[in-house]
């Protein structure tokens, strides 16, 4: 039998494998939104549980960890690490992929809700700027393994859409379907893992 310290252990040497533990998967989550007060007589709960199946996936979550950066300063010719008193943000910009559909034949139903929240922050059309309560919402990310059980939560508190991408260029040549990249930013959140 080889060693703890050996390059090719035996499977009774790695305690995953001799208790049967599961690896985290990347593609076992779902997300659930709220959308800002003033855009959810239109949006109601079918729409957006309909919303949350057309996510292809979510970026920027590292973000979730957060702390305060180190510097350092010259102690009798010796560099000294310490900590800055402050945290450089408290907020978190991630990224959700979108697919695009086509619902009534003319609905393309996920540009059309993140195109009128965008516009809730800034109208380009009219130069409104919204307050801040009319334009914020919520989401919540679920994470699971493979039989369901929820390993980690996070919910995402006075969350706005500051950026939608993937509609700037249309191509006759081109075979492939369009997807939308939103960018959201998020005061504050809460995590629970476990």
């Amino acid at each position: 039998m080889a060693s703890q310290v050996s390059h090719l252990p035996h499977i009774k040497n790695v305690k995953a494998a001799l208790e049967r533990w599961d690896p985290v998967y990347q593609s076992i989550f779902s997300i659930g939104f709220t959308v800002p007060p003033s855009m959810a007589g239109e949006f109601d709960q079918e729409d957006l549980h309909v919303l949350s199946q057309q996510v292809i996936s979510v970026s920027g979550l590292d973000n979730l960890q957060q702390s305060v950066k180190t510097y350092t300063q010259k102690y009798l010719g010796v560099d000294v690490a310490f900590f800055n008193p402050a945290i450089d943000t408290t907020g978190i910009d991630y990224v959700v992929q979108f697919n695009l559909n086509i619902r009534n034949k003319s609905d393309v139903y996920v540009f059309k809700l993140f195109k009128q929240w965008l516009n809730l922050i800034y109208c380009n059309a009219t130069g409104v700027i919204a307050l801040k309560e009319q334009t914020y919402g919520r989401m919540i990310i679920l994470e699971a393994n493979r039989d369901g059980t929820i390993w980690r939560q996070v919910v995402l508190k006075n969350v706005i859409v500051t950026e939608i991408k993937g509609m700037e260029s249309l191509d006759y040549t081109s075979t492939d379907v369009r997807t939308l990249a939103v960018t959201f930013h998020a005061d504050y959140w809460d995590e629970t893992i476990g």
